[in-house]
């Protein structure tokens, strides 16, 4: 998603307008429904906060019952409360509650952070009036375990049922024209969470005949303002330095939070800081690629969490291969040779899901079908595949076919998440600038391609999220495309 610049006008301001700008109230107020900007985000604040309530409460009363199961007594802590008080006080400071505009990342990384800063602080406080040696530290750190993940799980569930609900986020109008709108636009539906719902356009250019841009009403020139909305996105890059500035201090002076999206569409975007440079506004762009110690924790944490699951994905791996011999009694594994980091060829491992002669197969059917041969010079992939035995299409629906490669994963070849592992006439298809991107890091057995609609994304797809990982790679990144995965898999979009 593009850089944004947030600004937070407050309540008692009082814009200065110059000559050249002139405020209209927008002919087209009737468009945009009534809003009531508390009323929406004390309702999501509150049931956000009671989700994280309920998810430590959870966390702190299964703590109890495992020490009942580990040792024989239950232990419900009297400090239970100094847990949820301290969350309670930290969301609102880092702005959890309710969260709007916080990207998926963004979120996830105040919600660990958050949840580490109380466990920690209350284990101090307990050390400190000297109650610690009277206090589990097994259901201390049982709680933490247990209730983590319960609340990135739940918040994720209220937030996707408030947004079914269309209860979720506060409407946002636009400013601009051209490409810039349309990109904007996209951007926030597909990025639902953020909460910045697109409910119209005011823009210069000649409205088209059907009232609309991007799907969105025209609302009038970028003149005119609305009462109904309390969010702005200027996304105008043509416009000068001096427009942009009058912008500002006149029709975008009047919403409570403006977002400029500046024309930086392919900078990096998720850490970017703003700095104040003696009154010039500065961007600070972080390339987490080049620090080691980053890079240190991703190849340790792939290694850690690869032999802690050994004793899940290996007995499958024995069960799955089972299968497949049954099938037609030919081998179970399928070595394919694909570009790796630094443009190296490597071997992946994967489950063989297609009939042993299955490139004479394809070669026969795409001679045969016009259809099929366009939709394969499209993107290589076939939605109706011929070579696919009945074990493959099972194992490909689950992504099951990609467990195997788990050990490339330990002998260093691959990460658990990076950009897909493409063979070499496909990655010879990318342009330049995409295969040096790539070339940075590791492939990976799940990634932001693929939890961004699979094989319905297509190649320009790949050249989109391969490129925005590499540019905006973090722990935290990685995280949530693992997360996105399981959801991905479950949905079974775009996998065939």
């Amino acid at each position: 998603m593009p850089a944004q610049l947030a600004v937070e006008v407050p309540t008692d301001f009082q814009p200065t307008v110059p000559e050249t700008a002139v405020i209209q109230q927008t002919p087209k107020e009737r468009d945009l429904p009534d809003f009531s900007f508390f009323r929406r985000r004390m309702r999501n604040a509150i049931l956000i906060w009671l989700s994280d309530l309920v998810a430590l409460n959870i966390g702190i009363f299964a703590a109890g019952l495992f020490r009942l199961w580990w040792k024989g007594e239950s232990m419900i802590p009297e400090w239970y409360w100094a847990v949820l008080a301290a969350w309670s006080v930290g969301a609102i400071i880092l702005d959890l509650l309710p969260g709007w505009g916080l990207g998926a990342v963004e979120e996830l990384r105040r919600t660990v952070g958050l949840a580490i800063g109380v466990f920690a602080i209350v284990a101090l406080g307990l050390f400190l009036v000297q109650t610690a040696g009277e206090i589990s530290r097994l259901t201390l750190t049982a709680s933490f375990v247990v209730g983590l993940p319960l609340l990135i799980f739940l918040r994720r569930l209220m937030k996707r049922g408030l947004i079914a609900q269309n209860a979720w986020g506060l409407p946002a109008v636009l400013y601009g024209g051209g490409q810039g709108v349309a990109v904007a636009i996209n951007a926030l539906r597909e990025e639902s969470g953020l909460g910045y719902i697109p409910a119209g356009v005011f823009s210069d250019e000649e409205p088209p005949a059907s009232g609309e841009i991007a799907g969105l009403p025209w609302l009038g020139s970028t003149a005119c303002i609305t009462q109904n909305a309390p969010v702005a996105i200027l996304a105008a890059p043509e416009m000068s330095r001096h427009q942009v500035v009058e912008m500002l201090e006149g029709p975008l002076s009047t919403y409570r939070h403006v977002v400029i999206i500046p024309d930086l569409l392919d900078a990096p975007s998720l850490w970017v800081t703003t700095r104040d440079l003696g009154g010039i506004l500065g961007l600070e762009v972080s390339h987490n690629l080049l620090d080691p110690m980053a890079q240190v924790i991703k190849r340790t944490t792939d290694l850690l969490v690869t032999v802690a699951t050994a004793p899940l994905w290996m007995p499958l791996c024995l069960l799955i291969s089972l299968l497949i011999r049954l099938e037609d009694r030919k081998p179970a594994l399928f070595l394919q040779d694909r570009v790796g980091v630094d443009g190296k060829p490597f071997k992946t491992w994967k489950f063989r899901t297609m009939v042993p002669n299955a490139e004479e197969v394809l070669r026969k059917k795409l001679e045969e079908d016009e259809d099929l041969r366009d939709q394969w010079n499209g993107n290589f992939k076939l939605k109706k595949d011929p070579r696919i035995t009945r074990v493959g299409r099972l194992l490909r629906i689950t992504s099951l076919d990609e467990i195997p490669q788990l050990f490339n994963v330990l002998f260093g070849q691959m990460a658990i998440v990076g950009p897909r592992p493409l063979p070499d006439y496909h990655y010879q298809e990318l342009p330049a600038r995409v295969r040096r991107m790539r070339d940075r890091v590791r492939p990976g057995i799940t990634g932001l391609w693929q939890v961004s609609g699979r094989s319905d994304a297509g190649t320009d797809g790949m050249r989109r999220w391969d490129v925005y990982y590499v540019r905006n790679w973090s722990i935290w990144l990685d995280l949530v495309i693992i997360v996105r995965t399981f959801r991905a898999v479950f949905d079974k979009r775009g996998a065939y």
